[in-house]
């Protein structure tokens, strides 16, 4: 039973799992730091309600740790340092540790127990909201006990470890090391959670890949279909030119032979001239025979292309609709904005179908989980523009490059079988042989951009 349980993370993308956990680890020690910050208030007024003596004190003292924490936080995140978050979070959590602890060691053996209390509360809270390795909560746990119990020998003398004990000190000590566990049972179960996540994204990736290649094998039987039916209709119109010549050549040696029946002897000129005659038309009917042959082993690799008026705008939105169940899978938002307005162009509507099933099928496969992938449709001067814009993980123009690059050559291309070009480069190749256009950016201003341009039909 424990086994249904169990996944095969075999082969798992480790690069964007590594993103996926670094991602979860600033998210859950941006929330625990400003926490903290936040939590200033109740700490003052726990300092004021049992220390009233030396709250302003400590006042300035949480005001400092603060303040440092914050600048660590600042400084690591800069772009020249960018810190592991897990050590700046390390620094900042040991801070209060050293804080705590102090606090917990100086402080009179009567008032101690709230502080035990809230230093046991802090590793909780500690351990079931940050995401990070458990080597940390341990390492803070080991910091924590030992400073606790040197700082208690050092400042508390008189009062020996069994007081430290009644007066909080050992649920501090239970509870401390029990968050550790918790720590690494979430860690353990965030990770699992990670790498289903990965799992499944790589799995809706083989479904895109396998919906492009069923559309790919379609479009290619749509190409041989006509292909077959010029073919046919060549070969029809042929063999009716034979049939109708040999129609009436069996006509012409009906009448030589009614001819030549009226006469009697030997051959006369004008017997020869229909022998002649005869020969003639058999040559012409041995040439059609011949071309009817020789159109059987036609394959002309050259595309010729079948324009016809086309409304974009309902093109775009069908891919969009067949699409949308893959978005879904990988948690990406379409958003369609198209001109109400009829958008013609005068294109060959199964290459059409093709540029655009690569194009979006592509920008799904490669916009970042839980994003939004807006598609705008409208008319520029005398083009109709089709805009993509993908807001997620930046791919950059270098990637990009690589990836609208044809390694193959255009012929490839038509052909549909490249076997080094990627979705992007037929799409591209595709659009300008019908003369339009495919461009792309990525910075930070537009993210992830596409534009599909097409000439319009008036």
């Amino acid at each position: 039973m424990l086994n249904d349980l169990k996944f095969s993370f075999v082969n798992i993308d480790q690069e964007g799992l590594s993103s996926e956990l670094n991602a979860k680890v600033k998210y859950y020690a941006n929330v625990i730091h400003w926490t903290l910050i936040y939590a200033l208030p109740l700490f003052w007024l726990l300092d004021y309600s049992f220390l009233s003596s030396d709250w302003i004190i400590l006042f300035f003292v949480r005001i400092t740790i603060v303040v440092l924490s914050q600048c660590i936080y600042m400084y690591g995140g800069l772009k020249r340092n960018n810190w592991d978050i897990s050590i700046v979070m390390s620094f900042i959590i040991g801070l209060n540790t050293l804080l705590y602890s102090i606090i917990c060691s100086v402080i009179s053996i009567s008032f101690v127990l709230p502080y035990f209390l809230l230093f046991s509360f802090f590793f909780l809270l500690l351990n079931i909201v940050i995401f990070w390795k458990p080597f940390y909560s341990i390492l803070q746990c080991a910091i924590a006990f030992f400073l606790i119990i040197v700082f208690f020998k050092l400042f508390n003398k008189y009062d020996g470890y069994d007081a430290l004990i009644q007066h909080g000190g050992g649920l501090f000590f239970v509870m401390s090391a029990f968050s550790c566990l918790l720590g690494y049972n979430r860690y353990q179960l965030t990770r699992r959670e990670a790498l289903k996540t990965i799992f499944i994204e790589m799995a809706n990736n083989r479904l895109i890949d396998q919906h492009e290649k069923i559309l790919e094998q379609q479009h290619e039987l749509n190409e041989a279909n006509r292909k077959l039916t010029k073919l046919s209709e060549y070969r029809f119109n042929t063999l009716n030119m034979m049939l109708h010549d040999f129609r009436n050549f069996t006509g012409s040696i009906q009448m030589s032979l009614d001819l030549m029946g009226e006469t009697n002897g030997n051959l006369t000129e004008e017997q020869k001239e229909i022998l002649g005659y005869i020969g003639v038309g058999n040559e012409k009917l041995k040439y059609l025979s011949e071309k009817l042959a020789k159109s059987a082993d036609t394959d002309a690799e050259q595309i010729n292309y079948n324009f016809s008026y086309i409304d974009l705008s309902k093109e775009v939105e069908q891919v969009i609709m067949d699409l949308s169940d893959a978005a879904a899978m990988k948690q990406i938002n379409l958003q369609l904005n198209i001109d109400p307005s009829t958008s013609n162009v005068y294109l060959d509507k199964i290459f059409l179908d093709q540029v655009l099933v690569k194009l979006f099928t592509n920008v799904i496969r490669y916009a970042s989980s839980g994003t939004i992938v807006s598609v705008h449709l409208h008319k520029m001067d005398d083009k109709v523009v089709t805009d993509i814009a993908n807001k997620g993980k930046l791919l950059g123009v270098q990637k990009l490059s690589d990836l609208f690059s044809d390694n193959e050559g255009v012929q490839e291309t038509i052909n549909l079988a490249p076997k080094n070009t990627t979705g992007f480069s037929v799409a591209k190749n595709m659009a300008e042989q019908m003369g339009g256009k495919l461009t792309y950016n990525s910075d930070e201003r537009t993210g992830n951009f596409y534009r599909l341009e097409f000439n319009l039909s008036k």
